[in-house]
């Protein structure tokens, strides 16, 4: 799956301190007028979600939207910061479900940052830095997963609603 141009330009403007449009066009290989609208539009966007700021006109600075940490992003950090560990240590630290914990950490070891040492015990081999690693194809599945779900559910109340209709109809009668 490719990225979107927004995420695009996001990952191109953090590598710079300041930058101008046509910095990111570079960076990007944007050579045509379509491309290099479409970056304009696209900072114009993050300027106004406040993701991007003008310095003066046409000279730029990026500055990372902040989100919630999430359980995921706790546990990164505690993996990050114990090195060796145990399931029983993240979950009474970060306060997230076992579950949760080691869906993560099976996560983490197939992407290569940590392994098993023990019983239930971890060892982070590769620090991918303080950004939470996640793997792709597993959020992937998970949201495919959850619209089958959706789909499914719509079904049955569907199914159901029929059903006491023709409850009603029957007590009506």
């Amino acid at each position: 799956m490719s990225r979107g141009m927004t995420q695009r330009v996001r990952e191109a403007a953090a590598g710079f301190a300041r930058f101008t449009r046509a910095d990111i066009d570079t960076k990007l290989g944007i050579r045509t007028r379509a491309g290099q609208q479409r970056v304009r539009s696209v900072i114009h966007d993050l300027r106004k979600s406040g993701e991007i700021v003008s310095i003066e006109r046409g000279l730029y600075k990026y500055i990372e939207k902040s989100r919630p940490r999430t359980k995921i992003d706790i546990v990164w950090h505690l993996v990050r910061s114990h090195r060796h560990f145990s399931t029983d240590d993240i979950e009474r630290l970060s306060s997230a479900s076992r579950h949760t914990i080691l869906e993560y950490l099976r996560c983490l070891a197939t992407i290569g940052c940590i392994r098993k040492t023990g019983r239930q015990t971890w060892r982070l081999i590769q620090d991918l830095g303080p950004k939470t690693p996640i793997n792709r194809e597993k959020c992937k599945r998970l949201r495919e997963l959850r619209k089958r779900k959706g789909e499914k559910d719509e079904h049955n109340i569907t199914r159901l609603r029929t059903s006491l209709s023709g409850a009603v109809l029957l007590v009506s009668q």
